[in-house]
């Protein structure tokens, strides 16, 4: 995992802003070739201006020169980092955009089974990608250039230096390249430790409520301990890797700035070399060093960035949902014929639903009734596409609905589920949640249509209230209106209530079954519900049974 070949996969984000891209490259490439000639000119100085003619005018003019290049690569510099910082955050969230518009197509069947914390570390390692376009790491990379100008200079200045130079680059390569290797093996380890201590962190915090209720403090923070003692142990190795990665690289790299310190002085003792060309060469000997250990450090930075890219494909190569599912519901739904299905969670476990058929038509208002767990909320999920049955089939308007396509069934079917979620934001805001054509004076005449004013009003601020994400603090009767008011503000051709009034006191429960009875709310209507009275408008019950 995590090959080098992944960096391919980002072509289609890059292409994007190639231009940026390429004007990002040219400007480094140019800073490069800009820096190359200061060294020299700095040994330039002390050789034939501080030591020879000591000239106070050609000083000058030599420091005003050097003083423009570094001025030319300040400015350079600064336009090519900004061109690769709006890069990295463009095709971070570009990324990161697709994977959620992927992961919300994804089918139920999946996402059940996936831990959210996980799912939600997969989102952050968007994060990692970015590094990939930080101008610290294209700097990096395009140290190439600083190292063949760099090379170039030094054989100019003096061949046998320049020899030896190339005896001590491929040791240091190697030696950093070993270290490089053990460290970033134990940065894998790390983050994957860490990921799944996020989805127990993530479980902890979902299930708070729960916890608190059955006591399992102690419980969970045993299983929490051990997740945390992982990421310990791997940190506490990763650690020492890098502890010996950074110490191996100083003693190469103190060895042989001694090796190129001996021969100069050997040279210069000779008198086949001066002070101001060791200067020189000294500096440029610098750039060789750290091009060459930039490259060999570069897998440390790359490997994270390809295992990133590979984790989060993974998920942008999973089916949706909707995979295979062509034909689009274009007519108002009518009926509804379910034949012979049979549905369970797991290929071996038992059947939730068994041999069910029944047909609902058009002005049909269905009483579904059952004991829990019989598959009432079940069956519900298979309507609305959630999840697929087992086995039988359902026809939509006589077309199979394994061959329908999934979304656009769901702009047909308005749901009150009995696990009402409220995004947050105002009350407004989340009855028109997913609603584009509608407005708020629409809300407006459908609260007073359905005579609904009082409850609304009973808000703060009414439709401007502002809500905490999932209606935390706010009554489960609030919770309900709400959702009741954004099933039906569009007009579906199927209305869901599952369980929609069981958290409503008696007189807005009569309200609600009132403008069931006499409002033409859908052409088709289904009702769970373990009270029977005030159902007397249905006109069909299906009794599940398990």
């Amino acid at each position: 995992m995590g090959s080098y070949t992944s960096l391919f996969k980002l072509k289609p984000y890059i292409k994007k802003c190639k231009f940026w891209f390429l004007g990002g490259i040219l400007g480094m490439i140019l800073c490069s070739a800009i820096y190359m000639p200061i060294p020299y000119l700095m040994g330039y100085i002390i050789d034939n201006i501080l030591l020879k003619h000591r000239s106070y005018n050609e000083l000058y003019k030599l420091i005003m020169i050097l003083a423009l290049f570094y001025i030319l690569i300040y400015v350079i510099s600064i336009y090519s980092k900004k061109l690769f910082i709006k890069i990295e955050n463009f095709v971070v969230n570009d990324i990161r955009m697709s994977l959620m518009d992927k992961i919300i197509d994804l089918p139920m069947s999946f996402l059940s089974k996936t831990e959210k914390g996980y799912v939600l570390s997969r989102i952050s390692e968007c994060s990692n990608i970015g590094k990939l376009f930080s101008p610290t790491f294209i700097s990096v990379v395009l140290t190439v250039f600083d190292l063949i100008f760099a090379l170039i200079m030094m054989f100019a200045l003096n061949f046998k230096l320049t020899i030896v130079a190339l005896f001590l680059i491929p040791i240091y390569y190697f030696t950093v390249k070993s270290s490089s290797k053990h460290l970033t093996e134990s940065t894998k380890i790390l983050l994957e430790t860490s990921a799944i201590l996020s989805g127990e962190t993530y479980e902890v915090l979902n299930g708070i409520e729960e916890i608190k209720i059955l006591n399992g403090k102690e419980t969970q923070l045993i299983k929490f301990k051990n997740k945390i003692e992982a990421v310990v142990k791997s940190g506490i190795k990763q650690s020492k890797q890098f502890l010996l990665f950074v110490e191996n690289i100083a003693l190469v790299n103190n060895l042989a700035t001694l090796m190129i310190l001996l021969c100069s002085g050997v040279l210069i003792l000779k008198g086949e070399l001066t002070i101001g060309i060791y200067t020189a060469f000294a500096t440029y000997m610098g750039k060789v060093v750290g091009s060459t250990m930039a490259f060999a450090n570069l897998g440390m930075t790359l490997k994270p960035v390809c295992v990133s890219i590979e984790r989060i494909q993974e998920f942008l190569d999973l089916t949706d949902e909707n995979e295979n599912r062509p034909e689009i519901i274009e007519d108002s739904i009518q009926t509804i014929n379910i034949k012979n299905l049979s549905f369970k969670y797991e290929a071996n476990g038992q059947n939730i639903i068994n041999k069910l058929n029944f047909i609902i038509n058009k002005g049909d208002k269905l009483f579904l009734k059952g004991e829990n767990g019989t598959g009432k909320s079940t069956l519900i999920k298979i309507i609305l596409g959630l999840y697929d049955p087992s086995e039988g089939e359902i026809f939509i308007n006589d077309k199979k609905y394994s061959k329908l396509d999934k979304k656009s069934i769901r702009k047909r079917i308005g749901v009150v589920s009995q696990s009402i979620f409220l995004f947050k934001g105002s009350v407004l805001e989340n009855i028109l949640y997913g609603q584009v054509d509608k407005s708020k004076q629409d809300i407006i005449n459908l609260i007073k249509e359905y005579n609904l004013g009082k409850y609304i009003d009973s808000f703060d601020k009414g439709l401007e209230t502002e809500i905490s994400q999932n209606g935390t603090g706010m009554s489960g009767g609030q919770t309900q209106i709400i959702a009741f008011l954004r099933a039906t503000i569009a007009k579906k051709d199927i209305i869901i209530l599952d369980e929609a009034t069981s958290n409503l006191d008696k007189e807005t429960r009569e309200v609600i079954h009132g403008l069931l009875k006499e409002k033409d709310i859908s052409n088709i209507m289904i009702v769970i519900s373990h009270q029977e009275e005030g159902l007397e408008f249905t006109n069909k019950t299906l009794c599940m049974n398990k």
